[in-house]
């Protein structure tokens, strides 16, 4: 009954860490349709976290903002996403990806009261509005999400395209080792895409040169999506936000996990990590429209 909850890479990480007892009593969150409330809170939403695969099998995270009425829950099964109405760069390699791998993972974050909501789900894209199926969803807790007051406003109009690299230059690595959030995508290897977010002091992610980062792992609900699909398919694809000069970092590459017992003596901290090794990254002018005010640091985050 509990390998019917998880995936192979996810039940691994499980059993290597010896959390499978925990990863089942929390997998039953996880339901294939949108629980009662949630509608309302998705709706209320000004962005959301998207993760999409291209035609290479790379895996790419994305932010998709936009004015009112932009997302809509159709029923318990079913979301509506109206491309018209949202207000990120149309150059986003999102809209690209779906036409062709029709899955996607999404992220509903509220950084302001540190509540997110996660749905993955089957992308049917239509003349003027793409329907995104249900396959899973559920709630995450609140640990590592900084606090940020979010608004939006009027639809920009974006004049430059994608500027791409594969090595990181000295701007965008300084950009990463000041940064306290970001957020990773990542697939199972089948049909399955998942968002997520990951939180922490500035320097958190540490840069082992221009082409490697290297993320800890900090204690979470023992379910091991992310790393377990790491596991599965080692792609990835991360996420960073430049909140003053409305930008977006996306990076695409090959992850991996390891243990470093070293790192347990720090609080939350599981004494793993995980590496990205950089095929792509792309930079873009995104979210004009959304003013992001920094509140507070994560409690939770380790020091």
């Amino acid at each position: 009954m509990i390998s019917s909850l998880f995936h192979h890479g996810e039940l691994e990480m499980q059993q290597k860490t010896g959390e499978q007892m925990s990863a089942y009593r929390n997998g039953r969150i996880v339901v294939p349709y949108i629980v009662e409330g949630a509608a309302t809170y998705i709706e209320q939403q000004t962005f959301v976290i998207v993760s999409s695969q291209d035609g290479q099998g790379r895996i790419w995270t994305s932010i998709l903002s936009g004015e009112k009425g932009y997302m809509k829950v159709l029923d318990e099964k079913t979301l509506l996403l109206f491309p018209g109405l949202t207000h990120s760069n149309p150059a986003d390699f999102f809209w690209h990806n779906i036409a062709h791998y029709p899955f996607t993972g999404m992220l509903f974050i509220e950084p302001a009261t540190r509540r997110r909501y996660r749905v993955n789900g089957q992308v049917k894209v239509e003349k003027d509005r793409l329907l995104i199926s249900v396959q899973q969803a559920y709630v995450n807790c609140p640990k590592y999400i900084q606090s940020r007051k979010v608004t939006g406003g009027k639809k920009p109009i974006y004049q430059d395209g994608i500027t791409k690299g594969t090595a990181l230059t000295g701007e965008l690595m300084n950009w990463i080792k000041a940064a306290d959030t970001f957020f990773v995508g990542s697939s199972n290897g089948g049909q399955e895409l998942d968002a997520s977010h990951r939180g922490g002091n500035p320097g958190f992610v540490d840069i082992l040169n221009p082409s490697t980062l290297r993320i800890p792992d900090y204690r979470g609900n023992s379910m091991y999506n992310t790393l377990g699909n790491f596991l599965s398919y080692p792609q990835a694809g991360l996420l960073f936000i430049d909140f003053q000069a409305y930008r977006t970092l996306q990076l695409t590459g090959k992850a991996s996990v390891t243990q470093e017992n070293s790192l347990i003596k720090q609080r939350e901290v599981t004494g793993r990590y995980w590496t990205l090794v950089i095929e792509e990254w792309a930079l873009l002018d995104n979210i004009s429209d959304t003013v992001w005010t920094f509140m507070d640091y994560s409690p939770y985050n380790p020091l």
